[in-house]
């Protein structure tokens, strides 16, 4: 039986510094009409020319030296407050840039727009210095004064995220992604990654499976298919009756990687007369410089001799089965050769098969309809797959696997 191990943590790509710079910027607040008198005006003029030469200590320096003017008023002392914030953001000090920032809003009357816009900043700001708990804070009164840029929004999701609320995460992820199909576009790649990791991180593992899946319609990594299995067979073991099937649609996700998985594979296979799928796996390991090396070499090779022995000794009483088939018209057998027809490369009989087999008495129909529907994804009939999967009683082992067959193959007619 072939199981994973463990369900791996799954990665998230959070907004990069560039992209947040695209974001952030200072000041968003209008400024207030303002008469400066000359001894906050001059040293406020030179912390400005200061720091677009960057020189920052100077600049600092110098708006001490303003914001010290016993006489400063509010307005003025607004505008400094506005400054030591683009000196202390241009120096990547984000907290202290912050602080200077939030003081400055609290000096004079803003709109509603600027006020928001404030709010944003601020929110953007302490993402920057790492506080994710007060980003999200800000981000919340931002969102509500009406801030609802899908990159602002995705901010705050990672924000929340950061700070190890995943669930709030995930909530505001989710909205989003309605929020995108709403308006016809495709959810981002980077929202659904952070969807999926925000619903791992909450424990919500059938919320982070149908995340996963919608990632694979556009990402279809070998990360995300190992995930995928990982967590179906964590939120549900796939029963040993199902064991080759769910092999098949691992190894067509190139979702193995170690010697075991592929003799497993290969084994089940014979067990199931089906030498030549049998051989086909071993194949596709030695291929992929899997097999065929290591301490379990001789094994392998000793796998590969029986496989091809077998092989030649089906393909020789073939016709015989067939004609004793077609006598006895059971269907368990009929089903069973339609298998061995598809992996002996002939498909079109073999499929035909399959759908009398369905017609008669079978002891596990719906595990025939799988399988004749995934051999008919796999040779692109997508349609008539799709009417086969859909016969599958809903929630069941059967159907679950189904749906990861019309993932792997998207329509092809």
């Amino acid at each position: 039986m072939m199981r994973p191990a463990r369900l791996a943590r799954p990665t998230c790509s959070l907004l990069s510094a560039a992209a947040l710079c695209l974001l952030l910027s200072l000041p968003v607040a209008a400024a207030p009409t303002l008469t400066v008198s000359r001894e906050v005006g001059l040293p406020l003029q030179a912390a400005k020319e200061a720091l677009a030469a960057n020189r920052f200590d100077a600049a600092l320096a110098a708006i001490d030296k303003a914001a010290a003017v016993p006489t400063i008023t509010a307005e003025e002392k607004w505008a400094v407050e506005q400054t030591r914030a683009a000196i202390f953001k241009a120096q990547g000090r984000f907290d202290k840039a912050a602080i200077a920032f939030e003081a400055a809003t609290s000096l004079v009357p803003l709109s509603a727009a600027d006020q928001a816009g404030a709010l944003e900043t601020l929110s953007q700001l302490w993402y920057r210095a790492g506080n994710y708990a007060k980003s999200a804070e800000f981000g919340e009164k931002a969102m509500a004064a009406g801030r609802l840029s899908d990159a602002f929004r995705q901010m705050v999701a990672e924000a929340y995220f950061r700070a190890k609320e995943p669930a709030k995460a995930g909530k505001l992820a989710q909205a989003l992604i309605e929020d995108q199909r709403k308006a016809g576009r495709a959810p981002s790649a980077e929202v659904l990654q952070l969807q999926a990791a925000s619903e791992f991180g909450s424990g919500n593992i059938e919320g982070y499976i149908k995340t996963l899946k919608q990632q694979l319609r556009t990402d279809r990594s070998k990360e995300n298919w190992l995930r995928l299995f990982n967590a179906m067979q964590q939120a549900k073991p796939i029963p040993e009756k199902l064991d080759l099937d769910w092999a098949r649609l691992r190894l067509a996700a190139n979702a193995y990687e170690n010697p075991d998985s592929f003799t497993e594979m290969a084994q089940r296979a014979m067990v199931e007369e089906l030498p030549a799928e049998a051989a086909a796996v071993l194949e596709r390991g030695w291929s992929l410089g899997i097999l065929g090396k290591g301490p379990k070499q001789d094994r392998h090779e000793r796998l590969r001799d029986y496989a091809t022995r077998q092989l030649a000794a089906q393909k020789d009483g073939l016709t015989a089965r067939q004609q004793e088939v077609a006598a006895g018209k059971d269907a368990n057998a009929m089903a069973k050769l339609g298998m061995i027809l598809v992996s002996l490369g002939q498909t079109d009989q073999g499929i035909a098969m399959l759908q009398q087999a369905l017609k008669g008495k079978l002891l596990s129909p719906n595990v025939v309809r799988l399988r004749l529907g995934m051999v008919q994804y796999r040779v692109g009939q997508t349609k008539a797959a799709a009417q086969t999967m859909a016969s599958l009683p809903p929630g069941s082992d059967e159907a679950r696997l189904a749906e990861i067959a019309a993932l792997l193959y998207p329509a092809a007619n």
